[in-house]
């Protein structure tokens, strides 16, 4: 059912001030306070969006500016106030991201930075677009390094957030031989594991779950996103031919022309089925399912199972291959943004963030080895 938005802000302030409240509970027992303390406050601030911003009023303010690096690479660098040296993390948003000036950004690095951590924002131009393509790990890849160079942050704390497809495609970056090494972690929020089921599900209306098939409903949003990716691959004849109607000179031009048109999860799976290597090898380049087996960095694991941009199966196929460290199965979000449908969720989920959060911010300041 939905929530109102006085019904939203009034839950929302009566869990961030129970999360505050466990957290002060646990002041005897807990082996890293501070970050507990921390942790309820960034949880508070960033996800729940209290009104009340202990962390605006204790902490610091953020500087923020530029990081460029290579030919043309650059990104949003927030850094915590003081000298530092910080931890830092590269962010995505994922496909058709938000602005860095729209105030949950802007409150999601803000909050980070307060709570000890650098962001470094990465946008992608094809991702602004709505399309996914391999580019997009190489572009983490040096981003990684640009950011683990900075004289602010610590080489042994530089890890990978990523939301939706920017969490996949984080996976990928982090499992790069390059880096993978010095990963001091990756969170991937709603990801997916393989190009081809992801393609079939918003495509057939409906995902395989332990060999069942479960009517689903893509948003708008992700079967866009689906629909650009794949005319990205397809010669500029097909997609005009497409696109007018007309019959594509190509047999992939066809196939993706018929996928468009699919009716069932099935019929979707076959077409995809049907693609030529160099679709199919388009797909598994933007796959976390090609490159688990190189990733070496802890794997923090998120997905609500109400999704409606990537099915949270997904996830656990990627948790079946990966093993995380920490994988939490939600219902606190609507894809990335915070909708919990009762209090009980809010508690049972935001309590499983917070620990989270501490495991974070307590590895944050440990000393170098």
């Amino acid at each position: 059912m939905a929530m109102s938005l006085d019904r939203w802000s009034i839950r929302r302030r009566v869990v961030a001030m129970a999360l505050v409240v466990v957290a002060l509970g646990t002041l005897a027992s807990a082996p890293h306070i501070s970050a507990t303390l921390r942790a309820a406050a960034l949880l508070g601030d960033v996800v729940f969006r209290a009104p009340v911003r202990p962390l605006a009023y204790l902490t610091p303010a953020p500087t923020t500016g530029t990081l460029q690096w290579g030919e043309g690479g650059a990104g949003a660098l927030t850094l915590p106030g003081g000298t530092g040296p910080h931890a830092g993390l590269v962010l995505m948003l994922g496909a058709e991201p938000a602005e860095p000036s729209d105030p949950r950004v802007q409150r999601l690095t803000d909050g980070l930075a307060r709570s000890g951590l650098a962001t470094l924002l990465v946008r992608s131009p094809r991702l602004i677009d709505g399309a996914l393509t391999p580019d997009e790990a190489t572009l983490l890849v040096d981003a990684f390094r640009a950011l683990r160079g900075h004289p602010r942050i610590r080489a042994d704390r530089v890890a990978f957030v990523g939301l939706s497809v920017g969490g996949s495609i984080a996976m990928i970056a982090a499992a790069d031989p390059a880096i993978a090494e010095h990963v001091w972690f990756v969170l991937a929020i709603g990801p997916h594991y393989d190009g081809r089921t992801l393609v079939a599900s918003i495509a057939g209306r409906a995902y395989r779950d332990a060999g069942a098939t479960v009517p689903w409903s893509p948003d708008a949003t992700a079967t866009g996103i689906m629909t650009r990716t794949l005319l990205a691959a397809l010669p500029g004849a097909d997609r005009d031919a497409i696109a007018a109607g007309t019959p594509p000179t190509s047999t992939d031009g066809a196939v993706v022309r018929d996928l468009l048109r699919a009716r069932d999860l099935d019929e979707a799976e076959r077409l995809v089925a049907r693609l030529g290597p160099p679709m199919q090898a388009a797909l598994d380049a933007v796959s976390p399912r090609s490159h688990l087996a190189a990733l070496r960095a802890p794997l923090y694991l998120l997905h609500d199972r109400s999704d409606a941009f990537i099915p949270w199966p997904e996830s656990e196929a990627i948790a079946a291959v990966a093993l995380p460290a920490v994988y939490e199965r939600l219902d606190l979000f609507e894809h990335v943004d915070p909708r919990p449908g009762s209090a009980t969720i809010l508690l049972r989920d935001g309590w499983r963030l917070l620990r989270l959060f501490a495991r974070i911010l307590a590895s944050a300041a440990e000393p170098p080895q």
